[in-house]
């Protein structure tokens, strides 16, 4: 019996912190303990703001995230903030990859909905991504229910026509795009004038 009532307390302690608004998204992105941190990022060298109107409303979702050097040179992962009434929302529990280099922003035909796409290229650096015809992944990121959605479409072989096509229509010559997005690095040094604690998460800190 006790422990049902633990177990709900702890929930509803939890959804309170899930929906707590957040003033500054770059302090509690420093103050969150995630695991992957102290294994692939260790001490903090950089760290990245992102802002992009990924739902086409004039309210960019902001992205903050850092390098995870220990896991390939292009290797950044992000947690997502939504503006809400006096601050954000944290829109994720944990890091997520986005490679906001040559992303698309905006309609998702397939979805019937906004978003961002990107493709990975088996791991291939953006320069030479366009020198291959198969792309291992197709990925959607959109806002649903107060979470940020990541959502692989699969394979693409742009030998195709029907698969370039959709290729094109997201990362061709022609595309459109609605926004694209604002990106500001904030060094070690920054980020200490600006009054903000640094992080050792090599140390579980």
């Amino acid at each position: 019996m006790w422990r049902l009532i633990l177990l709900i307390i702890t929930s509803a302690l939890s959804s309170a912190r899930a929906n707590e608004t957040i003033i500054d998204p770059i302090a509690d992105y420093l103050l969150m303990n995630v695991p992957d941190r102290a294994e692939n990022a260790g001490r903090l060298l950089v760290l990245k703001r992102v802002e992009v109107d990924m739902e086409g409303n004039g309210k960019p979702i902001v992205f903050v995230g850092t390098w995870y050097r220990k896991s390939g040179p292009n290797t950044w992962l992000w947690v997502a903030y939504a503006p809400v009434a006096g601050g954000f929302q944290r829109l994720t529990d944990s890091d997520v990859l986005i490679d906001f280099a040559d992303i698309y922003v905006g309609p998702i035909p397939a979805l019937n909905r906004r978003g961002l796409v990107q493709a990975y290229s088996l791991e291939l650096d953006n320069q030479d991504r366009d020198q291959s015809n198969m792309i291992s992944d197709l990925e959607y990121y959109f806002v649903d229910g107060g979470k940020l959605v990541q959502q692989g479409a699969g394979a693409l072989d742009r030998e195709e026509p029907d698969q370039k096509a959709t290729f094109d229509y997201f990362f061709g010559p022609k595309r459109t795009v609605s926004g694209t997005p604002r990106i500001t690095s904030y060094s070690v040094g920054e980020l200490v004038q600006r009054g903000y604690r640094l992080p050792n998460w090599a140390k579980g800190q």
